[in-house]
This record gives structure tokens, sequence and C-alpha cells, in this order.
């Protein structure tokens, strides 16, 4: 089976989807009917291609996140010092919830490694 590459109009389509809320504004943005970008999401290659960029997108977010936490955190510590105490007390529990869903995030976490532990013992004894 031939891969045939997307269209221009295809591939400006993705982009919009990506950067507008509904169909319409898309279809309107692509220069496209709703019923051309319809099809569209029909064929496999322009639905793999429309994940794989939504993917992108979505990694570009994380990252962008990750690289905001440590101001984030910077930011809830410097808060423990205001003179508002109101503040200090939000900043404080804040920084104690993360702090227990971390906590609880690794206690989970050790607990699915020592599971998939025990089913890959379980795999050979079998």
């Amino acid at each position: 089976m031939k891969k045939i590459a997307l269209s221009s109009r295809q591939l400006k389509a993705i982009t919009c989807i990506l950067e507008n809320n509904s169909i319409e504004e898309t279809a309107k943005k692509a220069r496209v009917s709703r019923s051309t970008l319809y099809n569209w999401f029909n064929d496999n290659q322009f639905k793999a291609r429309l994940e794989k960029e939504r993917e992108s997108v979505f990694e570009e977010g994380l990252m962008a996140l990750k690289t905001a936490t440590s101001k984030a955190a910077k930011t809830l510590i410097k808060l423990l010092d205001s003179k508002d105490r109101n503040t200090r007390r939000l900043a404080a529990k804040e920084i104690i919830n993360v702090a227990l869903k971390v906590v609880e995030l690794q206690d989970i976490q050790e607990r699915v490694e020592k599971i998939e532990e025990q089913l890959e013992k379980s795999r050979f004894l079998h």
C-alpha cells in the first residue's frame, strides 16, 4: 500500500484545528468546507498526522509547565514570609498539599512496581 502525503490544504487544516475551538472556525480559516473537514477526519493518514501534532502541542505545553514549576515553587515559598496572615496560611496549605500529593504518588508508584515484579515472577513460574 503506497503512502500518500497530505496535501497543503490538509496540513493547513490541521494547524487550524489545533488553533481553533470549533469546526466552523477551522473550516473558515482553512478555507475548506465543513464536509471536507469531516471527510478528512475519516482519513487514516489525516487522523494520524493530527494526533501526532496534538501530541506535539501537548508535549510543548508540558515542557512549559515543567519550566515554570521552579518559579511557582519559589513564589509559594516567598509567600510564606508575606505580611498578610491569610496569604501565609494559603501558601503553607498549598505547599503541604503538594508535598502530600507527591508522597502519595511515590507510594502508588512503588506499589505498582512491586505488583509488576510479582506478576513478572509469576509468569516465569508458569
